[in-house]
């Protein structure tokens, strides 16, 4: 935690830890592009992903301001980038109040091309839409 608070900075709701685009602010119907990491997410975020280490939630300034891959599930999105630096592929999931006002990161671990094929897959059977689909 004293990592995260040296980089990011915190509301009253948890650590800042990046902006979004316009294309997800606008999918989100958000109002703001600063996206909230809550303490509460965090924790059960380290719980349910051990792989991911201190060093990829400090990624996540970077992970989320370059999107490659973004699809629309329900009232969340979900988002993946391919980090150039450690040529590893980060899947993450955002949601935004029902007001715009505030913006959560909800899920982020780790992810393959076996999975991004799954999405893709969820596309066909209608169950979920692709917006922007830049992965090999």
């Amino acid at each position: 935690m004293e990592k995260l608070s040296q980089k990011y900075k915190k509301n009253k709701y948890g650590y800042e830890i990046g902006q979004i685009s316009v294309l997800l602010s606008n999918i989100l119907l958000s109002d703001t592009k600063v996206v909230t990491l809550s303490q509460e997410t965090f924790i059960k975020n380290i719980n349910h992903h051990p792989d991911l280490t201190i060093n990829d939630y400090l990624l996540l300034d970077d992970i989320i301001g370059k999107s490659h891959f973004i699809a629309k599930d329900g009232n969340k999105t979900v988002a993946i980038v391919l980090n150039k630096d450690n040529n590893k592929l980060y899947h993450y999931a955002l949601k935004s109040t029902q007001s715009g006002k505030a913006l959560f990161l909800t899920s982020f671990r780790r992810t393959n091309k076996i999975s991004i094929e799954k999405i893709r897959k969820k596309q066909k059977n209608g169950k979920l839409k692709i917006l922007k689909d830049h992965l090999p």
